[in-house]
């Protein structure tokens, strides 16, 4: 499964609304077979660009949504504590999603390269 990050939710958005694919769709593109999703966190951080919910539900229609649980909250704080450079709350979660499900995070942050054992797809 791909997890997407918000940085590669908004890259995505913008090649879509000019008709211009981009990098974002070239990795959809050539992983079509995998499943899609997003993670709650980002598409909380995500519907920070939108004000219309109708029109942020329409995009993100396409992606499966994965909420948070008690196994990625663990994930999560056993992160958190074994880093010796916190990540940020939010892409905490976001990489802590990833690691519960198996997913190959993609996304534009650095800070996620630093994350032991992360499947980590920048583009």
């Amino acid at each position: 499964m791909l997890l997407l990050d918000t940085s590669f939710l908004i890259e995505f958005e913008e090649e879509i609304a000019k008709n211009r694919p981009g990098a974002a769709t070239a990795v959809l593109t050539a992983r079509r077979a995998r499943p899609v999703a997003v993670s709650i966190i980002a598409l909380g951080e995500f519907a920070e660009g939108y004000s219309d919910p109708q029109a942020l539900n329409q995009f993100v229609s396409h992606f499966r949504v994965i909420q948070l649980s008690r196994g990625i909250a663990w994930r999560m704080a056993t992160l958190q504590t074994s880093m010796s450079r916190r990540l940020g709350e939010n892409d905490a979660w976001i990489a802590a999603t990833a690691l519960a499900y198996g997913a190959t995070l993609v996304g534009r942050e650095r800070a996620f390269e630093r994350v032991p054992r992360l499947d980590y797809l920048t583009f």
